[in-house]
């Protein structure tokens, strides 16, 4: 078996979704704030449009897994390896940053005083459902991604006729599930509420189901990537062939889906007007799986093209990105603490302010930690292997040649 090399371009795809991530949570309070003033629509176009963000987190997981691991025999030896690194990696810092945010809940609420047993009671059941603050049911997924996904393997290595039909697959699943959690198992009726299968132990949106389509679908661009890769990197040559047109049309129907997408979350969260919920759900799909293909573009073409110091930024904000997702909702927190006071034109510099502190601020934090730190895992996961410079030097030769 040969070792796959390692695709460097990655970290800056991972950070596009981080920063897109940070983007929703920095508005987040902002559209109810500005719901009735004309900057309402431009702090809604962001939020909404930035919605890609876990969608394309869970596509690169679906390439990353398969890229490593299709070719590769599932053993003993490789299935204790994943899952040691996955418990060590990914739950110790879960467990430790979901205590630091029920904490700071019951801090918030005034509730320390509460009997032990009823706050161990509390807490067992927000690690469960990652609910102990908002934003880590993503770990949630991904807990339940890295159970099914040896399953996924085994089936797809021994079924390899099934290979071609990943990204379908994956949609199939979704859309079963989608459709079971409004319906249940009856067609639709006028006039009749639906009764969903919604007595489920999670919230839809914490369920692995709800997210199969972009699993799969980076399955599937890993599987292929050796023959995907010339349309996936951008040049100027390829601008000049028949490459060039079907990626001006991709980016133009990344811009137009995107700009549909924040147009029915408008009707259906601020117009009240009636839309099937299904057709929101369908039209952030093709969203986010154009925004995984885009960016994925966009991050061949800035490490390839883009500056030493670009580069090396982008990348090391990929390479910090989970410590960043756990850590940035503390920084917004302290944040808010500042009392704005100003027109509306300041009150843009004030969310700006604030995405950017969210962002560099904590990335600054891991990245230290995790390069004068050992232990630094406990709390941000496991510690980047930043690229080789041969690796970086080799590629600018091809780029010459």
């Amino acid at each position: 078996m040969i070792k796959k090399e390692r695709i460097n371009e990655l970290d800056v795809f991972r950070s596009f979704a981080i920063m897109a991530v940070v983007a929703i949570h920095a508005t987040s309070q902002t559209l109810a704030a500005t719901i009735n003033t004309s900057s309402y629509y431009p702090f809604l176009f962001m939020n909404v449009f930035s919605k890609f963000a876990v969608p394309v987190f869970i596509f690169l997981s679906g390439f990353v897994l398969f890229y490593n691991y299709i070719d590769r025999p599932l053993d003993g030896a490789t299935f204790k390896k994943f899952y040691t690194k996955r418990l060590l990696y990914i739950l110790v810092p879960y467990f430790m940053f979901s205590a630091f945010y029920y904490a700071l809940q019951l801090y918030r609420k005034k509730e320390m005083d509460l009997p032990f047993l009823q706050i161990l009671r509390q807490f067992g059941v927000h690690l469960l459902k990652g609910t102990a603050h908002t934003h880590l049911y993503y770990v949630v997924i991904m807990i339940q991604l890295y159970v099914l996904f040896p399953l996924l393997l085994l089936l797809f290595q021994k079924q390899r006729k099934l290979l071609p039909w990943l990204a379908i697959i994956g949609f199939g699943i979704q859309w079963i599930f989608v459709y079971l959690y409004k319906y249940g198992f009856h067609l639709p009726q006028a006039g009749v509420v639906p009764q969903g299968i919604r007595n489920l132990p999670l919230p839809k949106g914490s369920i692995v189901l709800s997210y199969m389509a972009f699993f799969l679908f980076g399955a599937a661009i890993a599987v292929y990537y050796s023959r995907l890769k010339d349309w996936l990197i951008m040049t100027s040559k390829g601008f000049l062939s028949a490459k060039g047109i079907v990626w001006i049309i991709l980016w133009l129907a990344w811009v137009v889906v995107g700009t549909i997408h924040v147009g029915l979350y408008y009707q259906l969260n601020t117009t009240g007007t009636s839309v099937n919920t299904l057709w929101y759900e369908f039209v952030w799909d093709i969203h986010s799986m154009l925004s995984a293909i885009v960016l994925m573009q966009l991050s061949f073409l800035l490490y390839r093209r883009g500056g030493q110091l670009l580069r090396r930024g982008l990348s090391s904000i990929g390479a910090c990105s989970f410590g960043i997702f756990l850590l940035h909702p503390f920084l917004l927190f302290l944040y808010r603490k500042w009392v704005f006071h100003g027109g509306s034109l300041q009150y843009v510099g004030y969310i700006f302010l604030e995405w950017l502190v969210a962002l560099v601020v904590s990335w600054i934090i891991v990245h230290l930690f995790f390069k004068y730190a050992k232990w630094s895992w406990i709390f941000f996961g496991s510690i980047p292997a930043m690229p080789k410079k041969q690796t970086i030097n080799r590629r600018k030769e091809n780029l010459k040649s």
